[in-house]
């Protein structure tokens, strides 16, 4: 009799012993992909802040000609505080953003913004692209359908320099 019921006891111990051990390596490998989703997240986030940061930075140390910025309008931010900051005109700032004549004030939009630039010639407005890997100027022309002249003429710190994964490209299209 004390025979089955240590036999029992014994049964008992190794089915609580497997449920605890399942338990724990669910439990623990769990954990483990947690925190490998979070540390990959938190290392991405950093990586995209670097390559913004380090784009503004070479597309600010690399052009010695005027360039083109994007600027997010506040609610009410007039067009000519604007125009004066970045050393333009509202009417460049309308043409290269397709603003209406009547638009004198932001409402929370980005536009292009060419800085030192009085006169967009020929006319044309602005839009912009995230350069890809393998993207060059070339490519970037025949599929929006521009030449490679203007293309360059509009980025000119691109032109004289490898097209990069993250940089902006602005992509004019001639107003006929």
């Amino acid at each position: 009799m004390w025979f089955r019921w240590v036999r029992r006891l014994f049964l008992l111990a190794v089915v609580i012993a497997t449920f605890a051990g399942v338990g724990y390596f669910i439990f623990h490998d769990t954990g483990t992909d947690r925190d490998r989703l979070y540390n990959l997240q938190v290392t991405l986030a950093i990586q995209t802040a670097i390559a913004a940061r380090l784009n503004d930075a070479t597309r600010t140390a690399e052009a010695p000609l005027p360039q083109y910025r994007l600027v997010t309008l506040g609610n009410g931010e007039a067009l000519l505080d604007v125009a004066q900051k970045f050393h333009t005109t509202v009417e460049v700032l309308r043409m290269a953003n397709k603003l209406l004549p009547t638009v004198d004030f932001g409402s929370g939009e980005t536009i292009v913004v060419p800085e030192g630039v009085q006169i967009l010639d020929p006319p044309r407005w602005l839009k912009h692209v995230i350069a890809q890997p393998n993207d060059t100027l070339s490519t970037l022309a025949a599929v929006n359908n521009v030449t490679l002249e203007q293309l360059q003429k509009d980025n000119p710190v691109l032109a004289n320099r490898e097209l990069l994964p993250g940089d902006i490209v602005f992509i004019p299209e001639l107003l006929t």
